[in-house]
C-alpha cells in the first residue's frame, strides 16, 4: 500500500485530506500540521508521494519540498491561493491544486505523481 506524506496547518482541512487519501486505498505516512514536524518524520524512511500545503502556518514548505525532492518523493502542492501562481521555479513541474480540493482533483495528481515515479 502506498504511503502518503499529508502537511496542512489547518487542521479540518488536513482532517479532511487525511480522509480522503484513505478512501482511495493509500496509507497516510504522516499527517502534519507543522513543517519541522513533518521533516523529522523522515528519517531514513520516506512517503511514496506528499500533499503540501504552500504556506504552513506562516512557514513556508520549500525545505521539506527540497528534502523530500531529494530522497525521490513526488508532490503535489495544495494552496487556497492560487496554488499555480506560489509554486517556486523549480517545482513548477509538480501539480498544484486550490483548496478546496475536491476528492477527483487529488485522486488525479496523486495518480499522476505516482505513476511518473514509477
Amino acid at each position: 500500500m502506498q504511503r502518503i506524506m499529508i502537511v496542512d496547518d489547518e487542521a479540518l482541512v488536513l482532517l479532511d485530506l487525511v480522509l480522503t487519501v484513505e478512501s482511495l486505498g493509500y496509507r497516510v505516512f504522516c499527517d502534519s500540521t507543522n513543517v519541522a514536524e513533518a521533516m523529522n518524520s523522515l528519517g531514513d524512511d520516506r512517503p511514496d508521494a506528499a500533499l503540501l500545503d504552500i504556506d504552513v502556518g506562516g512557514t513556508p514548505v520549500w525545505p521539506l519540498a527540497r528534502a523530500l525532492k531529494q530522497r525521490g518523493v513526488p508532490t503535489v502542492f495544495v494552496s487556497a491561493n492560487h496554488a499555480h501562481d506560489e509554486l517556486e521555479t523549480e517545482f513548477a513541474h509538480c501539480p498544484a491544486i486550490d483548496k478546496p480540493a475536491s476528492s477527483g482533483d487529488i485522486t488525479d495528481a496523486l495518480k499522476q505523481v505516482l505513476s511518473a515515479a514509477a
